[in-house]
């Protein structure tokens, strides 16, 4: 069985030879950046670099579905109007933010998917990866959500700020954000290169936002996107991802997905709904300080709590760039261990 296969059956809860494993973002960059010869800065302007290095971590780590693009979480926000700070051996971050000192929200550029920002170069490198790897590789395409993108264009403080003390704006923000990210979903899905999309939604957490604000200005705009990505490419498979600390899980796994991928959440609560889920190993302590033997058991502990609604062998979130090579190869060997 093939990783497209394996990773869409594992999905789905059907018979597979043994669990899917997925490499979040670029986890581990440099061992595979190294094995190629190139900086990250340099890669990642290019959509042959970004196939280029896709290519290779598939090989160096032997997992079965990777994602494009891979942890920088800016692609929107630069669409959209922010400036960036470029960096050889990380990813580029946002350094202004267009609307940090006004209310005119003319001031954000109106993305179009085929010529703005990195919005083609994603879209370029989702065709380059598929034709690259094949049926070697599941595709998962990472959209970040409209509130974490608002953030981004008014800075995280200011829109927190704004849910107080101008909530009308601050609908209006998120509408024009909904709307750009939709066609770029719908760009995404016309491709037809990705099997799957992730939707990074991190703001669905209680350590920044109290459940009132989570219901009028995440999930309603999360909703909108789903519902863009079904009607674009109604077989692509939708997966929502959050990394925070205190998740919002039950406002999440009602959400029109197909699986998740949350840090912080009780299995068994995923399960209960017959949701699909990406595993959690820990991304950060185990992997950067543990041992190969420890990981594996950690992943081996993770897949006999698996649902038989569906699983796929993940960590928490990205793998840090500094973790042994041996520890993220011991992912696999834990994979093909748990049949």
């Amino acid at each position: 069985m093939r990783a497209r296969e394996r990773t869409a059956r594992s999905l789905q809860g059907l018979e597979i030879d043994h669990p899917a494993l997925a490499h979040l973002f670029l986890g581990g960059a440099p061992h595979v950046l190294g094995h190629a010869g190139r900086a990250l800065g340099d890669v990642y302007r290019t959509a042959s670099g970004i196939a280029e290095v896709q290519g290779i971590a598939a090989e160096l780590f032997d997992h079965d579905a990777g994602t494009v693009p891979w942890g920088c979480l800016t692609v929107e926000a630069e669409a959209f109007g922010c400036d960036l700070e470029w960096f050889d051996d990380y990813y580029p971050r946002v350094v202004s933010h267009p609307l940090e000192d006004t209310v005119d929200l003319c001031k954000l550029v109106d993305p179009d998917p085929a010529r703005t920002g990195r919005m083609p170069l994603v879209l370029e490198s989702l065709t380059l990866v598929r034709e690259r790897l094949g049926d070697d590789q599941f595709v998962i395409a990472l959209v970040v959500s409209p509130f974490l993108v608002a953030a981004e264009l008014r800075g995280m403080e200011g829109l927190l700020a704004d849910l107080v003390l101008k909530p009308g704006f601050t609908m209006d923000l998120l509408e024009q954000v909904t709307a750009g990210i939709e066609r770029y979903v719908g760009a995404i899905a016309s491709s037809g290169a990705a099997d799957a999309i992730m939707f990074e939604n991190a703001g669905a957490g209680r350590e920044m936002l109290g459940p009132a604000h989570v219901e009028r200005f995440v999930m309603p705009f999360e909703r909108r996107l789903l519902a863009a990505a079904r009607a674009a490419a109604p077989g692509l498979i939708l997966i929502e991802h959050n990394c925070s600390v205190g998740p919002y899980v039950d406002e999440i796994l009602r959400l029109d997905v197909d699986a998740v991928h949350v840090a912080h959440a009780d299995p068994d609560v995923i399960y209960e709904v017959g949701m699909a889920r990406l595993g959690t190993v820990d991304n950060q302590q185990l992997l950067l300080e543990g041992t190969p033997a420890e990981v594996e058991r950690a992943a081996l502990a993770e897949m006999a709590h698996a649902s038989p609604g569906g699983f796929v062998l993940a960590t928490s979130c990205e793998i840090p760039f500094a973790a042994p090579m041996a520890n993220i190869r011991a992912l696999s060997t834990a994979r093909r261990a748990g049949r």
